[in-house]
């Protein structure tokens, strides 16, 4: 198709690449509330990005299930 960003090359670009250097501040908690609906925002329109987030979500899961930690989500 043309005119279509591909996940790769999009996120090559600088909103892209800012979005996913705050994955880690989001599921933390550290982002200041800009800067959360900044994140969230982009997330909800950017396919690249939302799988980049559950990626790192999931390995998140998996290194605290491995370890035998209790998730904060229970």
């Amino acid at each position: 198709m043309a005119g279509t960003t591909t996940g790769a090359a999009r996120a090559e670009q600088p909103e892209c690449r800012s979005a996913r250097a705050a994955i880690p501040g989001y599921l933390d908690r550290r982002l200041d509330a800009r800067h959360q609906r900044r994140f969230e925002a982009h997330i909800d329109r950017c396919a690249g990005c939302i799988r980049a987030f559950i990626d790192v979500r999931q390995v998140g899961w998996a290194r605290r299930s491995a370890s035998g930690a209790r998730s904060w989500l229970n």
